[in-house]
């Protein structure tokens, strides 16, 4: 049986252009989820990025490997990452997104962890842009 691992993670994206980057991301990592049998959800606010990634234990330790060194983004903030029990989350999703266009932003990320950071994660969900 495989063990699945899951990843939440807080950064700041880097450069004056947020909105082109984050687009960039998006697209790229729906493409390498589909490749990697990744599933997740980005949620962006204009600024920061808080992501929740699951798949296989070895894929997802080496994409946290890839995050922490992208140039596209600093402060990484490692909110929680732990194995996965039971099923994914978000089985059919490559990569959900969500935009905080709403005076919203993920400042109050920033005192979570372990589970109580996923519960607030898991409540934003329900805006997201579920291309798969």
């Amino acid at each position: 049986m495989t063990t699945l691992s899951q990843f939440l993670y807080l950064s700041q994206v880097r450069g004056d252009k947020p909105f082109e980057t984050i687009a960039e991301v998006v697209a790229e990592a729906r493409r390498l989820n589909a490749e990697q049998s990744i599933t997740g959800v980005l949620v962006f606010d204009g600024a920061q990025v808080c992501q929740y990634v699951e798949g296989e234990a070895g894929t997802i330790d080496a994409l946290v490997e890839r995050l922490r060194v992208d140039p596209r983004h600093e402060q990484v903030q490692v909110l929680h990452h732990a194995p996965l029990p039971g099923e994914r989350r978000f089985a059919r999703w490559r990569l959900g997104y969500l935009m905080l266009d709403d005076g919203r932003d993920l400042t109050r990320f920033d005192a979570l962890v372990g589970e109580d950071a996923i519960a607030s994660f898991l409540e934003q969900l329900p805006l997201v842009d579920l291309e798969p």
